[in-house]
């Protein structure tokens, strides 16, 4: 799908409108496109002569169709409107010191199933900013394994095309579930960007609330168009949720648990703190995306079944 607009659409409808959340996704492959190296915000380097841009086809704050990219990548649609696509979850907890993310990678590396991850290096928390590094090893990533979501938010898909034009292969990202958002439509859209031979695994962080002003438009909280989502919400304290969403989330899983690096504590957790978390944060931002009377912001094509949650209150 391409949709017939460009970097002056994108800073009009996106940018200017407030809607940006600094992901990286609109400049990762476009030459025309960077980000303010204070802030993250992205800008328009130089006009465009292109009618079908990229920049404003990859981010995922002009368009997000929800149930053609959730086809493309897993074959199928969502059960649970909250939680997305998954195969299983679980609960976890570490058999070391590392934190069970850090597990996680350290296992990917070990298993070549990445041979690089794009992490951030937080630059401040106040405004909330992280620019991309590439890491070649799993003892370097641990330096740069985030804490929260705070900790992660810039534009890391700036780092996925770093990773392209250095003839990387193999690439993981751990990403907030809006970088996974721009990434998806990187990895599912007909441009040849280059991503898709590029990255390997997608761990999502899942999002506690955001810290920006075009965070108050996503419905996004669990990480859906990743393999594994890592969330902390709703699990006991020291423990840890894992949303399985593909085979290879799964195969790294596995992994973990067999190198006795995460041991499972509960197989079918109860899911209802972390459903009620999730469904609190959606419906408040459904309601910012609808306003009183009008769609607020554009950018997200539902099927009416998405909004059952909300319609029925």
């Amino acid at each position: 799908m391409k949709v017939e607009k460009s970097s002056q659409d994108l800073e009009s409808e996106v940018i200017y409108a407030g809607l940006c959340i600094h992901c990286g996704s609109c400049n990762a492959f476009c030459p025309h496109m960077d980000f303010n190296k204070e802030t993250g915000e992205a800008y328009v380097v130089d006009e465009c002569a292109e009618t079908i841009g990229l920049c404003y086809n990859a981010c995922p704050r002009t368009f997000l169709p929800v149930n053609e990219i959730e086809n493309k990548m897993f074959g199928k649609n969502r059960i649970d409107l909250g939680i997305g696509v998954y195969n299983d979850i679980i609960q976890v907890k570490s058999n070391n010191s590392d934190d069970v993310l850090y597990n996680l990678i350290k296992t990917a590396f070990i298993e070549k199933i990445i041979e690089h991850i794009v992490l951030g290096e937080q630059k401040s928390e106040k405004p909330p900013v992280a620019f991309p590094v590439i890491i070649d090893n799993a003892k370097n990533a641990k330096n740069y394994i985030p804490k929260s979501t705070i900790a992660n938010a810039g534009p890391l898909l700036t780092g996925i095309g770093q990773a392209y034009l250095e003839q990387k292969k193999k690439v993981g990202i751990i990403g907030n579930p809006c970088h996974l958002q721009g990434l998806s439509k990187l990895l599912t859209s007909d441009f040849n960007t280059g991503a898709k031979e590029t990255v390997s695994l997608k761990i999502a962080y899942a999002c506690s609330s955001g810290g920006m002003s075009g965070c108050k438009f996503c419905i996004d909280f669990s990480g859906e168009f990743s393999d594994i989502s890592y969330s902390p919400w709703g699990a006991p304290k020291g423990e840890i949720m894992l949303i399985i969403r593909t085979e290879l989330g799964q195969k790294v899983v596995d992994r973990a648990i067999s190198k006795k690096l995460i041991e499972i504590t509960e197989k079918n957790p109860n899911l209802s703190e972390m459903k009620k978390f999730l469904y609190k944060k959606r419906k408040k931002n459904f309601k910012n995306l609808i306003g009183k009377s009008l769609i607020t912001a554009k950018y997200l094509r539902l099927n009416l079944h998405d909004l059952k949650e909300l319609l029925e209150e």
